[in-house]
Parts: structure tokens; sequence; C-alpha cells
């Protein structure tokens, strides 16, 4: 088994954290949703949902941080995967105050 392992190659750029914060899904096609993330890192983010809402892979979706220190941003969302658990999304972009902005720009915010 331990050789097994060892073959194993990660292909994730930035590495995963694991965060339980509660999240709410915006679509036309499915509303408001509730949900909760299971991981984040710096280029995406896997919520667990139930049900998983059927998007297909590709579509974008806004995704707000409800436990965060600012809820009112709307993270633009891409769904690169679903699972019976819930939808891996990557980060496009991000808004607040009717305004767009790269992610880079929170990145660097959040490094002060």
């Amino acid at each position: 088994m331990a050789k097994a392992q060892s073959r194993f190659h990660e292909r994730r750029y930035f590495a995963r954290r694991m965060v339980n914060a509660r999240v709410k899904l915006v679509h036309g096609s499915i509303g408001e949703v509730r949900a909760k993330t299971r991981d984040v890192s710096d280029s995406g983010v896997f919520v667990v949902v139930t049900p998983v809402p059927k998007l297909p892979v590709g579509s974008h979706i806004k995704m707000h941080m409800l436990d965060s220190r600012q809820p009112d941003i709307a993270f633009n969302m891409k769904v690169v995967r679903t699972t019976p658990e819930g939808v891996g999304m990557m980060f496009i972009d991000y808004e607040i105050a009717g305004q767009r902005f790269p992610m880079d720009v929170l990145r660097k915010q959040l490094k002060k």
C-alpha cells in the first residue's frame, strides 16, 4: 500500500484547506441554495449540498461566503465538477458594490 501511495502525484497547483463555512449559491435555474464548504484553495472550492443542484460543468454561478467579514462579496464561480456529495467550483472573479475585480486584487489584500 505504501508503494501505491508513493506513486501518487498531486496535480493541484494550489493546496486545499479544509474549511467548513456556510455559503449561499445563486443561479437563475436553482434560485438561492445554502451549502457548506468542504475545502477551499486559492483557485476554487468544493461545497457540500443536498440535493446537488443540476448544473452542468462550465456553468457560471455566484457564491457568497456567509461566515466571512464581508458576506456581501459575490464570487463569480465556474462549475468544474459535480459528485453525489456536492459541487466543485473555480473562482473567476468577484463583485462588491457593483464593481468586478480579478481574484489577484483580493489575494493581495489578504496578504497585507
